[in-house]
């Protein structure tokens, strides 16, 4: 496949040289939780076709963003996963990400569009500081028919679509209220106190977590 070129010496049109594709950044976005097979990002990128996935695929492990590896029994399945330089795009989608929530999306989703919490949180994630991560709790998140795993651990805040064992503590809310937490329309505390947002749990994990979040939602207000 031949690759179009801007054929301009700059920074951001040498990037979308690269990642500019349509799916491209999108694949991105669902490695950034750890490695997927080949049939997770089939079945997660609804709509991209297998030979455009392969063809995406081969691109992203041609320019160093991406890599296969194979993961030995009891998985003994191919895998594809993100390299240092495809984790440092990860983190530079995550102020792109959070601008189009605030300033693209106002209302839950249309009755065609997907949605998985993962989604939201992989780069709410990413917008949190190590500083901020004193504490190791797990937490499950829970959005219409949407859950995933948010774990803080050793100053570091993963996401996962399944999460084993029990959570320290469980989050209930709605897409909208979703995406206006993570826009700054909304503060989390304002969404529990109407009701539109549900907490249960251990309180000092959810005492840690609120205060981090809003950390988080002041930083987007004020465009940091």
């Amino acid at each position: 496949m031949t690759r179009r070129s801007y054929d301009q010496f700059c920074g951001l049109s040498r990037a979308l040289d690269i990642v500019g594709e349509r799916w491209t950044l999108l694949i991105v976005r669902e490695l950034m939780s750890g490695p997927k097979r080949y049939s997770d990002l089939a079945e997660t990128l609804v709509g991209i076709g297998t030979s455009l996935l392969a063809n995406r695929l081969k691109q992203l492990d041609a320019d160093g963003i991406a890599k296969r590896r194979y993961l030995g029994p009891p998985v003994a399945s191919t895998v594809y996963e993100l390299t240092e330089v495809g984790q440092e795009l990860a983190n530079s989608l995550a102020p792109l990400a959070i601008w189009g929530v605030r300033h693209q999306i106002s209302a839950g989703p249309d009755d065609h569009e997907t949605y998985h919490v993962e989604w939201t949180l992989l780069f709410l994630a990413r917008m949190l500081r190590p500083t901020e991560l004193t504490e190791n709790y797990s937490y499950d998140v829970r959005v219409g028919g949407s859950a995933a795993r948010l774990t803080v651990q050793d100053g570091v805040a993963s996401v996962a679509a399944e999460g084993s064992g029990n959570p320290d503590a469980v989050i209930t809310t709605d897409p909208e209220t979703m995406a206006a937490i993570a826009g700054g329309r909304v503060a989390v505390a304002d969404a529990i106190s109407a009701g539109r947002v549900a907490v249960a749990g251990d309180p000092q994990a959810l005492a840690f977590l609120l205060p981090v979040l809003q950390g988080v939602q002041d930083r987007i207000s004020a465009g940091v």
